[in-house]
């Protein structure tokens, strides 16, 4: 009883956490940095859309909720992620889990993405006070995360996971880093396999490119899934998470999944509030220097679509092999105007 009393009493805190504390942290759109944390991590995940707070038992957890890391004793987990991304960024992933018995559930995670060669159109003048520029014809842009997260599985329901992580990131030689965190937390409402969950990510240090703060890329989120459908042969589970970043609208992150014989699955999801919808600029009015006088500019009044991403859907293979298993997961996503974008993930387990 008292176990139920914690785990609940912690859920709780948790969730209102979530849903209430973003209210007088918001900052203006478009003001955070190290938005290459914002890019899914697992074709699993972006499958679903990223509706992955409830998801327990997986090693992919560590990008996400890192209460999810939580697996039972003695296993271990290796994971790789491979992301086509547009623009020609590379943004590739790893992680490796492993659990201790009763003391819990650790993982390293790193990220390593960037472009290198982007042809500079340098514009300097006047420049600013103490700052040294370059003059190449080019530049490169690369980011790097290294992690640590720890789970545990406090009662048959709960679950509480933590990550700490090193961000860097560098453009044409100029360089940013910040000691972020992350904390979720699980729990199964005792309903079949009725699960809900919340995670904060990426609370950390605000960075300064050229004297201009920007600010780590917040997310709160709340979520839940259950199994619509759930047998041995066949099943449909569904997941939906709430999710709040720092600089943009709430968005609602929904995903289906299906399974045969819990070894072929089958996914598909969608951002809702955020795939599809346009933002409307109002009349602003700018002064031309050269004619000496201020009209209202051809930005007025325009829609211009949020985001250029659309559905995602994907596909994973379980492979037992004497003791281990293998899983392979793909996923494609639709971009309207860019390039359709391929990530592959493979996960070991022993």
């Amino acid at each position: 009883m008292r176990h139920k009393l914690i785990s609940t009493l912690l859920i709780l805190v948790m969730i209102l956490f979530v849903s209430s504390g973003f209210g007088q942290m918001m900052k203006k759109t478009g003001t955070s940095g190290a938005s290459i944390l914002k890019v899914a991590v697992g074709a699993k995940a972006t499958a679903l859309a990223g509706a992955m707070t409830t998801t327990l038992g997986d090693v992919n957890q560590a990008f996400w909720n890192p209460a999810g890391i939580s697996m039972k004793s003695g296993e271990t987990q290796v994971t790789f992620s491979y992301n086509d991304w547009i623009a020609d960024l590379s943004h590739n992933a790893f992680a490796v889990a492993h659990t201790f018995g009763n003391i819990g559930t650790f993982a390293v995670s790193g990220l390593m993405s960037g472009v290198g060669d982007i042809i500079a159109n340098r514009d300097i003048q006047p420049g600013l006070a103490g700052v040294e520029y370059v003059t190449d014809a080019t530049f490169d842009f690369n980011t790097n995360v290294i992690a640590l997260s720890y789970a545990r599985q406090f009662t048959d329901k709960l679950s509480l996971g933590l990550t700490g992580k090193y961000y860097s990131e560098t453009i044409d030689g100029v360089g940013v880093h910040s000691f972020m965190l992350d904390f979720g937390a699980i729990y199964k409402l005792g309903f079949k396999d009725l699960t809900i969950g919340a995670r904060i990510q990426n609370l950390g240090q605000d960075m300064t490119y050229y004297y201009v703060p920007i600010y780590a890329p917040l997310v709160f989120s709340f979520g839940a899934s259950y199994s619509l459908i759930d047998s041995d042969i066949f099943g449909l589970k569904g997941y939906v998470d709430a999710a709040k970043p720092l600089d943009a609208d709430q968005m609602i992150l929904g995903g289906l999944e299906t399974h045969l014989f819990k070894k072929v699955f089958v996914r598909g999801g969608y951002k809702f509030n955020f795939a599809g919808t346009q933002d409307e600029f109002l009349s602003r009015n700018v002064y031309y220097s050269n004619e000496k006088v201020g009209r209202d500019s051809w930005l007025s009044k325009q829609t211009y679509n949020r985001t250029d991403e659309g559905l995602s859907v994907g596909a994973g293979l379980d492979i037992p092999y004497s003791g281990y298993q293998l899983t392979l997961d793909y996923t494609w996503t639709q971009f309207s105007i860019l390039e359709n974008v391929n990530r592959f993930s493979l996960t070991f387990k022993f």
